[in-house]
């Protein structure tokens, strides 16, 4: 048994009860409206076409069958990352920069990533930049269509660079996405660039009513994670039920500093070991193609 499946058996076993399913827990409640007015929001000059059909059969979306499911566990898995991203978490600051990230690959961070940006575009008040910072692989920006397009490297290597200017719209409200960009043998130095830092820093504060999302590549297969990391607010750890060693995620949390929010998510975990604690993972039938 895993270590996130230890902590699973061990909130089942305290008798702790989550919040019926759909409902939003009211300490997350919306805060009343603040009498300053917000900025403008920046609306992105182009749009991307998503083609939803080719992202199930990529595997990013869940089968049609799925969907509703998926959909009310993702709304319990974004919750906590809401709380932080308003203030109201641990460090009563805003928190909204948050790295998805795996140990190693083929653990499903890209569909974790994916679905949860989807699940906050739906809500009311916030809208969700989504941004491919797993420069090895660009597995988002090829399936999203923006593969020839410039992106996160880009705007890290050009001081004078607006990194506003480089994201997209998705045609779904809420949602927009910032590619990679294009390939290139020193990612290692540029993400640990004081420009990144920048770049980060730009993001995070162009839309107080926005989350920025990063699909990061697995801890343990780039340098890139690991610096990146340190740029942002909280991160998430996507590790596979029932395959991923305690030894291995020890591993890749070594690397991160305890001082940032840190969250497992257990990801492909049978449905019986679930049941109502859809805030500790997902799953659907094992049966289902394996996630990116």
């Amino acid at each position: 048994m895993s270590i996130i499946e230890r902590a699973l058996e061990k909130q089942r076993n305290t008798g702790q009860e989550a919040p019926p399913v759909g409902q939003r827990p009211p300490s997350l409640r919306p805060a009343a409206p603040e009498a300053a007015a917000q900025p403008a929001r920046r609306a992105p000059s182009e749009s991307l076409h998503l083609d939803l059909d080719a992202l199930r059969a990529a595997g990013v979306l869940p089968p049609e069958e799925f969907s509703e499911r998926l959909t009310e566990q993702f709304r319990r898995v974004k919750w906590p990352l809401l709380e932080s991203a308003l203030g109201r978490g641990p460090t009563a600051a805003a928190a909204s920069a948050v790295m998805i990230t795996s140990a190693i690959p083929g653990e499903g961070k890209t569909f974790v990533c994916f679905n949860l940006a989807l699940s906050i575009a739906r809500e009311k008040d916030l809208d969700v930049l989504l941004v491919d910072a797993d420069v090895a692989k660009r597995h988002l920006t090829q399936l999203l269509g923006a593969d020839s397009r410039p992106g996160l490297i880009e705007a890290a290597a050009d001081a004078h660079l607006d990194p506003e200017q480089l994201v997209l719209g998705t045609g779904i409200a809420g949602l927009s996405f910032l590619p990679s960009g294009q390939r290139t043998s020193v990612a290692s130095e540029v993400f640990a660039s004081r420009r990144m830092a920048e770049v980060v820093e730009a993001l995070r504060r162009a839309d107080p009513q926005r989350m920025v999302l990063f699909d990061c590549s697995p801890l343990l297969a780039t340098n890139e994670t690991q610096v990146l990391a340190s740029l942002v607010d909280q991160v998430v750890l996507v590790v596979c039920a029932e395959s991923t060693s305690q030894p291995v995620v020890l591993e890749a949390l070594n690397l991160l500093d305890r001082g940032k929010q840190i969250r497992c998510l257990l990801n492909r975990a049978p449905i019986t070991h679930l049941h109502e604690y859809y805030d500790y993972g997902y799953g659907y039938p094992h049966e289902q193609p394996r996630q990116p």
